[in-house]
């Protein structure tokens, strides 16, 4: 099954002070638009064509972006610190296609099974799947009818094995430094870590090379930041004008 993002909210986000002097359309029109970011992968950034469609107001954009839940945006809105508690696009799809592949080798495994004819097991499948209990009883080890397939198997095994699952003493070392001085001298690299291990320990997948894991998730992370000081000029520039325009606005109802 192709995994499915969600989007997460905590359970203190009720109480919490950006939150509790906010309208109840204002939390409604967050909530939305974060299922939104979610499902579309968008890392938490909402066009402001998207936000007439879920209901949202100026009046509710305003609440939210003076509580600083959002930010501007070029030509909408950006979660804030939506990397700090959502998945991120290229690890959502990283996982569906870890998913894909498991289930692919998982039909072929089937579809091998089920073909018969010449009772032979696919490399992969165990060989008392799909046989008799009579069957498996006579017929040889697969090392015994095939010595020739026995060695590589074992490879197979071996090489298996030498995946593992993340763990809470991953640490960044010296040569991971002197990478991200380098590749990603805008990441807060320390900060990052108990994210990055929160979200493979949650994920559960196993993997041969966390530093080269780590890597990655850093470049993406570089990338992010370098986006972000290209488009904040004149995004900030736009969207305060907005925020402004809406302000005036408002007195102007007041005094009326």
């Amino acid at each position: 099954m192709v995994p499915i993002p969600w989007f997460k909210v905590d359970d203190g986000f009720h109480g919490h002070p950006k939150v509790f002097d906010l309208s109840l359309a204002s939390i409604g029109l967050w909530t939305l638009a974060g299922s939104w970011c979610a499902k579309y992968l968008t890392n938490g950034y909402v066009p402001n064509r998207t936000l007439p469609r879920l209901g949202g107001s100026e009046a509710e954009i305003r609440e939210l972006h003076q509580a600083g839940l959002w930010v501007p945006a070029e030509g909408g809105w950006q979660f804030r610190d939506w990397a700090d508690y959502q998945p991120l696009k290229e690890d959502v799809e990283a996982e569906r296609d870890a998913a894909r592949e498991r289930m692919k080798k998982v039909r072929a495994a089937k579809k091998g099974v089920n073909k018969g004819g010449s009772g032979e097991q696919p490399a992969n499948v165990p060989a008392n799947i799909g046989r008799s209990s009579e069957e498996v009883r006579i017929a040889p080890s697969q090392s015994q009818s095939h010595p020739e397939t026995s060695s590589s198997n074992e490879e197979e095994v071996k090489e298996l094995k030498r995946a593992t699952q993340i763990t809470d003493s991953f640490t960044i070392n010296d040569r991971m430094r002197q990478w991200a001085a380098e590749q990603a001298p805008d990441v807060d690299i320390d900060k990052r870590l108990p994210e990055f291990i929160d979200y493979w320990r949650g994920v559960g997948k196993a993997n041969k090379d966390w530093e080269a894991v780590w890597r990655n998730g850093m470049r993406k992370r570089q990338e992010f930041a370098e986006r972000d000081r290209q488009r904040r000029p004149n995004r900030d520039d736009e969207n305060m004008a907005v925020v402004a325009r809406l302000a005036a606005q408002e007195q102007a109802g007041i005094e009326a």
